[in-house]
């Protein structure tokens, strides 16, 4: 029902709302069709940038759910969603930035949409990682269409995700790799009884000052701010890498409820040493296992 509302929404009122508005109803019904599908969202640390890019990890197709819970966003997303009963039509409606992977062309006519949009003050998300995980580890983050960011002059913000179950542990019922299809992924988060999906925003990065405080590198390039987002959403995470019985970076969390939006504010990152945080949680799994 949740789904068929919000279809109707995008084919008869959407598209003449102000974008405030339309970012208030899309937060809306992002909100509901997450409750009816017995998924709680918690929101916790730094707030959500009002304009620029963000950058999570991506986990599940949930993701876009999640994320416009809290702070709606325009998406680039890979083609193939366009095709996926329903939800491939509200994607189109609501805004959706669609790319052809593989086809260079594609690639630089979504970058050229992305900056505009950037330039004109919206928020837009990208899945940097190019493909889901199932949320143990961070894949490498493309930096393509960062430039987005980097020709716009906007700041840059890594953001979070997790789902957990009813006892804080990580939830495989959102998990969406490998040969999994899209019915079976949405049959198995219905049937999971409660999930919980956190979500964590990092300290912005902004490419005209922002500063690599550790290596000394100005962030003014889409490679340095790629491998910045990374590292701050892999720091975040690694205490899912020496398994379940670790206890949860995200115990400690606010209800969404008690979340606000603010304003667009630029910060920096003094991102850590790579190879550092790598020792660290080699030796933590190391020690999980013995």
């Amino acid at each position: 029902m949740c789904l068929l509302a919000g279809l109707a929404a995008a084919l008869t009122v959407m598209r003449s709302l102000s974008p405030n508005l339309r970012r208030g109803l899309i937060r809306t019904w992002a909100r509901w069709t997450l409750r009816a599908a017995g998924i709680r969202v918690k929101s916790t640390g730094k707030p959500m940038i009002s304009a620029g890019l963000v950058l999570p990890n991506h986990v599940s197709w949930l993701d876009i759910l999640v994320i416009d819970s809290v702070a709606p966003c325009s998406f680039i997303a890979k083609a193939e969603i366009r095709s996926w009963p329903l939800v491939g039509l509200l994607c189109d409606l609501a805004g959706t930035l669609f790319i052809e992977r593989g086809r260079r062309h594609a690639v630089h006519q979504v970058l050229q949409t992305a900056t505009e949009q950037l330039r004109a003050g919206g928020r837009v998300a990208v899945f940097a990682e190019g493909t889901t995980s199932d949320g143990t580890v961070v894949l490498p983050f493309h930096a393509n269409l960062v430039e987005a960011a980097v020709r716009a002059e906007c700041a840059v913000q890594p953001l979070a995700l997790r789902y957990e179950d009813g006892s804080g542990r990580r939830s495989t019922a959102v998990d969406f790799v490998g040969t999994t299809t899209f019915a079976q992924s949405l049959w198995r988060v219905l049937a999971e009884p409660v999930t919980r999906a956190v979500m964590v925003p990092l300290v912005p990065l902004t490419p005209p000052d922002a500063e690599d405080l550790v290596q000394g590198v100005g962030l003014r390039n889409r490679h340095a701010l790629a491998r910045a987002a990374e590292t701050a959403v892999r720091k975040t995470l690694s205490p899912s890498t020496v398994g379940d019985a670790v206890e949860s970076a995200f115990a400690r969390t606010v209800d969404l409820k008690d979340v606000t939006i603010a304003q667009s504010h630029r910060g920096q990152l003094a991102a850590p040493d790579t190879a550092r945080v790598e020792r660290d949680q080699i030796s933590a799994v190391d020690q999980a296992k013995g």
